[in-house]
């Protein structure tokens, strides 16, 4: 008989209900470790694998979605984006594994269960803005329709 995973979940939004609040109303930044999946600290250009000090084991391992941008999907719906989306996530987990030092500020829930979305910084720098400077991402402001990736 699978165990049910209500009381997890609502012990996750006690918790993370005071480290990850609706709005950020000051600009918070946290040093969670990173953890990795398949040896990776990252899943694509903007999902980073992260486990989250203070919660349950079973749901203290968290994706974090990178405030700010949008990129390509590594199953796209063609060539050219999936080529891209290799290349950002690529260049997010070099990034990553090269940092002294990363930090996710401003957290909060995202829409989907069981991610946050957060602004990142490794070492300093803003990932968001770096993907977008090196043609890996398009700024997103998490509200709009995403243009496609394909033409």
């Amino acid at each position: 008989m699978k165990k049910p995973i209500c009381r997890p979940l609502l012990a996750a939004a006690l918790c993370l209900g005071s480290i990850l609040p609706a709005k950020a109303a000051y600009a918070a930044c946290y040093d969670w470790p990173l953890r990795q999946r398949g040896g990776e600290y990252a899943y694509d250009g903007d999902t980073i694998y992260v486990l989250i000090p203070g919660l349950p084991g079973e749901i203290a391992q968290m994706s974090v979605r990178v405030r700010g941008v949008d990129t390509p999907e590594i199953r796209g719906k063609c060539a050219s984006e999936k080529e891209l989306a290799s290349k950002a996530r690529d260049y997010a987990r070099q990034s990553l594994k090269q940092a002294q030092k990363v930090e996710f500020c401003e957290p909060e829930w995202g829409r989907y269960g069981g991610r946050v979305v957060a602004s990142v910084r490794i070492d300093g720098r803003a990932l968001d803005e770096d993907l977008i400077k090196e043609g890996l991402a398009r700024p997103y402001d998490g509200k709009t329709k995403r243009a496609p990736w394909c033409s």
